[in-house]
């Protein structure tokens, strides 16, 4: 699912580019992608595990602009990407096609801005949108600045998995499972 470019303003005052990426900005969402994963202990993968092709990301694209239940939606501050979320299924099988899932990622020079609430908005929106019902994300436990976000927008704490994630030093951290219901009344 596409997202039309527009215009997103900074808690300071900048003005930034909000669109779903194109094929054209695959290697900036694979430089962003490396750049952001060592800039945080709290996502998912270490920078040097970051292994698609310029190629791969095409790809990646292509199907988020092509699919009716998928959306990729980036920040830009000229050419370079400052943000990133996306939505996707948890399953296409019936007794989970109504759940969703989404990731959200500010590149640190632009935190404490207001772009992670705003991206965080678009997923929801992007989620109703494509139908879900239910839209679900994880994030380590200790993340204090993304629990009060995604609190603040009305997800709920599901549950807890300790030692999800294992660092390079040996250490552990728990994840917490959020969902938010999206369901009209």
């Amino acid at each position: 699912m596409r997202v039309e470019e527009r215009r997103v303003s900074t808690k300071r005052g900048m003005e930034l580019k909000l669109r779903t990426p194109t094929a054209e900005d695959a290697e900036k969402v694979l430089a962003f992608r490396r750049d952001v994963a060592g800039e945080t202990v709290y996502l998912t993968r270490y920078p040097y595990e970051i292994e698609n092709s310029v190629e791969k990301e095409r790809e990646i694209i292509g199907n988020y602009l092509r699919a009716e239940h998928l959306g990729m939606i980036a920040i830009f501050d000229e050419d370079l990407i400052v943000g990133v979320t996306s939505v996707s299924p948890v399953g296409l099988n019936f007794k989970t096609r109504h759940r969703a899932s989404a990731e959200l990622v500010v590149r640190k020079q632009y935190w404490n801005l207001g772009l992670g609430s705003h991206l965080l908005d678009q997923a929801i929106e992007l989620a109703e949108n494509c139908g879900y019902e239910r839209l679900e994300l994880s994030v380590f436990a200790d993340n204090a600045r993304a629990l009060r976000l995604y609190k603040k927008k009305g997800f709920l704490d599901c549950g807890q998995i300790p030692q999800a994630f294992k660092m390079m030093d040996g250490t552990y951290h728990d994840e917490i499972l959020m969902s938010k219901n999206l369901w009209r009344h």
